[in-house]
């Protein structure tokens, strides 16, 4: 036998099994050990939490104590005698004594100018309350100030301050006691034998209590932790990372009623010891257990090899096709082993006749089968083809294919290699059926389906024998198909996913832009809230263009670059101007875009234009300007861009200029306008938060001035909102499941002046319209929630509240969960996300009536309808001056 099958077999050997056989006792005793020990390092883990936070506890309860207690004494002696002492000025001794029997280093009588009146220490007459960091933000509560360090003494204190109340319950002075921390310090020291480590800091992160080291630690910040922290619930977290001297530790901290935190920690050492001693005995009885059984399988194997050898010696006969002889003496199993080795000899012989009668009805098969059958290397190299394949793949005869090669095959050899390397690392014999593209005699493309079977060729090395099937025109319609399907499929997941990351959207960038409100301008993390909201605004943008998969959005452009439209509109405006009106535009090169529906911007203009030329007569000049410019409103500075119409007209006098946004008001004759243009003009640019400005002098023309805002370069991108102003008071329904939504929504509503009651769905809505008794003036409803939809609880209040607007918000942009009347009338729905300002912008015009803005009021077929424009009225009214 060749040393190539012994070294084949050398793996399955007796002794390898053996080895095996005790590597799979030994391996899972291991883990299992290990795993004890994890489950007891755990255990002992959130043992020590336990134990940390109930001191903790204890200590906050001990602290807390200590302090509401100092409090109440120093808050009864100000409520006895602190107007007295303030009215005689001459109080030391009182001040003293109050020492005597209160826990105070130092107590002080104030005034509310910061005047030391009288105090128990020596104080500087200098000396001013002023001075002191608690006293410049002192409301005239009951306060305890965070730690300081004390002018008079050095030493660290909490001032605790108790107000001085008059006869007519003013505030006339402060009774401040002080509390040395070092005696704060004394309720946690360390008992013998305790190894707990506990540590108390104020509201600032500064020491003002330690078991240990207090006068070394008082009074300084404490380190940021380098640990991992976990919160158990509020104001209660636990922790593991080194204390300030560097030893390890377990924490626990708790935040107690003063807002000071307290931490426990417990050295790992005292935590973790027993485990880590109880792991070692574990695993090291079980190394002794496994190298015992090993001692023993070695004294097994030697018993048993004898036999086996000399049965290997016997069975050498059997190459030369000799039946082997069975000794009197050999082992009856042995003896078993050789008498089926001999049956096996003349079955071989019987074998080989019926193989030559297989390999002939083989032959015959291979040959007339009308798919292709091939015999190949696992490198792509056909050893055997027959007919059918020659005549598939365009070849001549079968020696032109078997010469062509693998390469000819093969359009693209990267492909050709990654298919070779998954049927050669293919866990199994059979390979399951793959389609593979091929290219014919001619370069024509062939899609062939390949399917077979490796097994070992003449020289042990693996052959790939296939079916060949030409599924050139199935896969064409198969891609027809799947072409077909993958728009419904990918706008079905589109929709899906564009809802719920809308509502995220919706929920992040509203909480921002309320954050943002609440800051001062020059307010630091105002850059941070920036960046989250050019992210959020970054993520809109990402969910529109994933919704191009769904189908082509039907929302309206809600931004205006003035520098595309006021050219185009001077296009159109040249023919209605006349040949003796000429019309110029000078636009700034900066970023002008605004926040504003380009049909309004257009009515800006075209009014202001038309009006202009009506002042100009028969001959003149009208410019159009624009220019950065910055105002100071109630938000804060705001940058934005100033739109000048200027002409050389006839000009208007003073009581002309202080009534032409009036709505009516017109200088035309009767009949010749309405009054309504400028007045459109006017409530178009106070609602996206603009201003207009007229300056005019009889016979020297008029220039009007419009300041619109512009939106920050991250934001301008489909920023679909017009800030308006809210008259504010109305009552708002809102009908929202997702609770995150809900909750930014009512205080959105809230921030702009209106009554909210949230619902989380359309029943609960509808039993709170049918039930309240307060009035509700705008239902604002998800479409798509579970139970009654939005749809559904309109046509519902179009019978119980057939007055009553509903304005619909959603996430989904797929007609089939938008019906064809919402998807008809954008007006009606305001999608996620979307900003304050948007909202406040579109409840308004809903509330106010504005357009075509609203479901819910009865419209002439007595269905649920929209308020609809009057259609008598221009969309652009040019003739109000």
């Amino acid at each position: 036998m060749s040393s190539t099958s012994r070294e084949t077999r050398s793996s399955t050997t007796l002794r390898g099994q053996l080895g095996l056989l005790y590597a799979a006792l030994a391996v899972p005793l291991l883990l299992l050990q290990l795993w004890w020990s994890y489950h007891d390092y755990r255990g002992a883990r959130e043992r020590a939490w336990d134990d940390a936070l109930a001191f903790a506890d204890a200590v906050e309860l001990a602290v807390g104590q200590f302090v509401d207690q100092s409090g109440q004494l120093l808050r009864a002696s100000a409520a006895r005698s602190g107007t007295e002492w303030l009215d005689s000025g001459s109080c030391t001794d009182d001040m003293r004594a109050l020492q005597q029997v209160l826990p105070f280093e130092n107590v002080l009588l104030v005034t509310t100018e910061g005047r030391i009146v009288c105090s128990a220490a020596n104080v500087s007459v200098d000396a001013s309350a002023t001075d002191w960091p608690w006293f410049a933000e002192w409301s005239g509560a009951y306060t305890i100030a965070p730690a300081v360090e004390a002018d008079f003494t050095g030493s660290w204190i909490i001032p605790l301050v108790a107000p001085i109340l008059d006869s007519s319950e003013g505030v006339s002075g402060a009774l401040v006691g002080t509390l040395p921390l070092l005696e704060l310090s004394e309720l946690l020291e360390i008992r013998p034998g305790e190894r707990r480590l506990t540590t108390i800091t104020d509201t600032d992160g500064i020491v003002i209590a330690r078991s240990t080291e207090a006068e070394r630690w008082i009074g300084n910040p404490l380190p940021p932790s380098s640990g991992s922290d976990r919160t158990i619930a509020p104001g209660r977290s636990v922790a593991e990372g080194p204390d300030l001297t560097g030893v390890a530790r377990t924490w626990g901290q708790v935040e107690t009623d003063q807002g000071w935190v307290v931490y426990v920690g417990v050295p790992d050492a005292v935590v973790f010891g027993p485990a880590v001693l109880e792991a070692v005995w574990h695993v090291g009885g079980t190394l002794l257990v496994v190298l015992l059984a090993v001692l023993l399988g070695a004294w097994f194997y030697t018993r048993i090899a004898g036999s086996l050898k000399e049965l290997a010696t016997r069975t050498r006969a059997i190459e030369a096709g000799e039946v082997i002889p069975v000794p009197s003496d050999t082992p009856e199993e042995v003896a078993e082993v050789i008498e089926h080795l001999n049956d096996a000899l003349e079955g071989r012989s019987r074998a080989e006749s019926g193989e030559r009668a297989a390999r002939d009805r083989f032959a015959s098969l291979f040959d007339n089968a009308v798919f292709g059958i091939s015999v190949s290397t696992t490198d792509g190299r056909f050893l055997q083809v027959n007919r059918a394949l020659v005549k598939m793949l365009g070849y001549e005869s079968e020696e032109a294919l078997l010469s062509a090669g693998p390469t000819a095959l093969f359009q693209d050899s990267a492909a050709r290699e990654a298919i070779l390397r998954d049927i050669v690392s293919d866990d199994n014999s059979t390979i399951a059926p793959r389609d593979v593209q091929l290219q014919r005699a001619d370069g024509s493309p062939i899609i062939v389906r390949v399917g077979g079977h490796i097994r070992s060729g003449p020289h042990d090395d693996a052959v790939f024998e296939a079916i060949v099937q030409d599924v050139t025109e199935e896969r064409r319609r198969d891609e027809q198909f799947r072409q077909n399907q993958k728009m419904e499929a990918i706008g079905q997941l589109a929709g899906g996913v564009a809802h719920d990351f809308n509502n995220l959207l919706t929920v992040i960038a509203g909480n921002v832009e309320l954050l943002e409100d609440d800051l001062d301008h020059d307010d630091p993390l105002r850059q941070d809230l920036g960046q989250i909201a050019k992210a959020t605004q970054r993520a809109r943008s990402l969910t529109r263009r994933l919704l191009t998969f769904s189908r082509p959005s039907r929302e309206g452009v809600s931004v205006v670059d003035l520098n595309e439209v006021i050219p185009e509109l001077s296009k159109m405006l040249v023919p209605l101007l006349g040949e003796t009106v000429r019309l110029r535009h000078e636009l700034t090169d900066e970023s002008s875009t605004v926040p504003i529906d380009p049909g309004e911007m257009e009515q800006i203009v075209v009014n202001l234009v038309l009006n202009a030329r009506d002042a100009i007569g028969n001959d003149g000049e009208i410019l159009i300007t624009s220019n950065p410019s910055t105002r100071s409103l109630e938000s804060g500075v705001r940058q934005g861009v100033e739109v000048c119409v200027r002409d050389d007209g006839v000009g208007m006098d003073l009581p002309t200029q202080q009534r032409i946004f009036e709505p009516f008001f017109t200088t035309k004759p009767m009949g010749e306008g309405s009054g309504l243009g400028l007045s459109s003009v006017y409530g178009i640019v106070q609602r996206v938060g603009g201003s207009i400005e007229v300056d005019s002098e009889a016979g020297r023309g008029t220039e009007v001035r419009v300041w619109f805002p512009v939106l920050e370069p991250a934001r301008a991108e489909g920023a679909p909102a017009v800030p308006t102003a809210t008259d504010g008071g109305e009552r708002v329904l809102v009908v929202e499941d997702d609770e995150l939504v809900r909750t930014f929504v009512g205080r959105a509503l809230e921030s702009g002046g209106f009554a909210v009651h949230l619902t989380s769905g359309g029943e609960e809505a509808l039993a709170y319209v049918r039930s309240s008794s307060e009035s509700v003036d705008l239902v604002l409803s998800d479409v798509v929630m579970p139970g009654m939809g939005g749809r559904e609880l309109a046509t519902a209040l179009a019978k119980e509240a057939p007055l009553v607007p509903v304005l619909f918000m959603s996430g989904y942009v797929d007609g089939e969960l938008l019906d064809k009347e919402l998807e008809d009338r954008p007006e009606a729905l305001i999608r996620k996300p979307f900003t304050v300002e948007e909202l406040h912008s579109r409840v308004r015009r809903t509330l106010d009536g504005v357009g075509d803005v609203a479901f819910g009021r009865k419209d002439q077929t007595g269905g649920i309808g929209v308020g609809k424009p009057d259609q008598n009225r221009s969309t652009l009214d040019t003739d109000s001056s």
